[in-house]
């Protein structure tokens, strides 16, 4: 099992293999679930199957996610994946939005997510990689960084949080 820190963006298109070296197909999507006091958990992997087929393999089916490759059981479910209520894309809703720094509440564009094995073996997004706004000058660059999830704010969304949401994200702190 590897403790490695992985960046999703790096990961996008790589193959997913059975643990004979069989290629599974590639990985498309992480799938997480924000939590209401800690940083969100990844629940799966949203894999391409041949035949264009996109198939959810849960996140206790993986062995490793090491070197561009994922290795899996080699069980996967082929029913065709619909997104439930309360999960998110990594690459396709996070990646790309609006989040506000703690420190200095400047706003960044998230550019990739890092997720990471805890010891209990969950896999939770640590980091994000972040650019900032780009100065005024003409010709200058805009500057990146990586930070902590702890050390970003997500902007609210249009009115209060449902308690439907808040109950959800209650419910998976508790497992």
């Amino acid at each position: 099992m590897s403790s490695a820190r992985v960046f999703v963006g790096r990961l996008a298109g790589r193959g997913v293999f059975d643990p004979a070296g069989d290629r599974i197909g590639k990985l498309r999507d992480v799938l997480v679930v924000y939590r209401a006091q800690a940083a969100p958990r990844v629940v799966g992997l949203i894999v391409e199957i041949p035949g264009k087929r996109r198939v959810f393999v849960p996140v206790n089916r993986i062995i490793s996610i090491a070197s561009g490759q994922i290795i899996t059981t080699g069980l996967i479910n082929v029913r065709r994946f619909e997104q439930r209520g309360g999960e998110t894309r990594v690459l396709a809703e996070m990646v790309g939005h609006e989040v506000r720094l703690v420190e200095g509440d400047v706003s960044a564009r998230i550019e990739d997510v890092s997720i990471d094995r805890t010891r209990s073996g969950e896999w939770l997004v640590t980091e994000l990689f972040v650019r900032l706004p780009k100065p005024a000058a003409p010709f200058a660059r805009s500057d990146s960084r990586t930070v902590r999830w702890g050390e970003v704010r997500l902007p609210a969304a249009s009115g209060a949080p449902q308690s439907a949401e808040r109950l959800i994200q209650t419910i998976v702190d508790l497992k």
